[in-house]
């Protein structure tokens, strides 16, 4: 099911610290991220990490945008992308 590409900030969070491994696939050399709650219109509200925006600039109610970013690397040397939010206006 297609879902929209931006949304509403509902909640937040900084991770300040590895999460287990399994379910955990990001780097070892962990550095802390916000993690939000987006609630797309008229779907869900999905859990993902926050992108281009400095922490204390996060804000509930801000308009957000799935954008890809890098996770890790394969046993193959391959990047490996997750989806992210960033901030709507960032996005060309």
């Amino acid at each position: 099911m297609p879902l929209p590409r931006q949304g509403i900030l509902w909640s937040w969070t900084i991770q300040r610290f590895r999460p287990k491994s399994p379910p955990y696939a990001g780097p070892e050399a962990f550095e802390p991220f916000a993690l939000g709650y987006v609630e797309l219109p008229g779907a869900v509200i999905v859990e993902a990490p926050l992108t281009g925006i400095a922490f204390d600039a996060i804000r509930i109610g801000m308009t957000l945008e799935t954008v890809l970013v890098p996770l890790t690397s394969d046993s193959e040397g391959r990047t490996v992308v997750t989806f992210a939010f960033a901030p709507a206006e960032l996005q060309a």
